[in-house]
């Protein structure tokens, strides 16, 4: 079945990750940004994640992976080399959970893209691991198409959208600006400070 994409907050679910190696490392990595709630099940860590669990980012159960291990589980990454383990932890899964399987992305319920994050804007690749180098081609597209102006840029954006509801403006004139203000022209701080000056003598 094809995946949809879908964006979801996952900042107060928690996050069991079985495995403790690369795999699991470019997981937690990942997730680390969007919960603190990660929990690895492994008996070793790699050297990453280690510190990780030393600076309190992540909690460690060292040992190896028990049936009742991912009840709690609103999320499951199943990231370990020893496929009787991986194949343990899928027929686990509670109904409620969620599951990443890194073995084969088919018998889970997600997959994760590659991300590329600017202040609010986000954008993510995927070719079902069909091209991983394609992948990595996009995103690089992507890191040179949108560079760091746009964090700030897409801040402004929402200023003036947030802005331009409580004016007087009819709704024909408000989409109009919208629409004005994605021009690259206004990428320049400038051009900003132009428009919020604007802004302030009609609301």
């Amino acid at each position: 079945m094809p995946l949809i994409p879908l964006m979801f907050d996952i900042s107060d679910k928690q996050v069991v990750v079985v495995g403790g190696g690369k795999v699991a490392e470019r997981r937690i990595i990942t997730l680390m940004e969007y919960t603190s709630h990660i929990l690895v099940i492994s008996p070793t860590l790699t050297t990453v994640l280690q510190e990780l669990f030393e600076n309190s980012v992540i909690k460690w159960c060292k040992r190896e992976f028990r049936d009742g291990d991912v009840q709690i589980a609103s999320l499951i990454v199943v990231a370990t080399n020893n496929s009787d383990t991986n194949t343990k932890v899928l027929k686990s899964k509670p109904a409620h959970a969620l599951i990443n399987y890194a073995e084969d992305v088919t018998a889970g319920d997600i997959a994760f893209p590659s991300i590329l994050q600017r202040g609010k804007l986000t954008l993510s690749v995927s070719t079902h691991g069909a091209s991983p180098g394609l992948t990595s081609q996009i995103l690089q597209e992507f890191r040179e198409r949108f560079d760091a102006h746009y964090e700030t840029y897409v801040d402004f954006l929402y200023e003036c959208r947030q802005r331009v509801k409580q004016s007087n403006l009819s709704i024909t004139q408000r989409r109009q600006f919208l629409k004005e203000i994605l021009s690259e022209d206004y990428l320049n701080k400038n051009k900003q400070r132009e428009v919020r000056t604007w802004l302030d003598s009609i609301t």
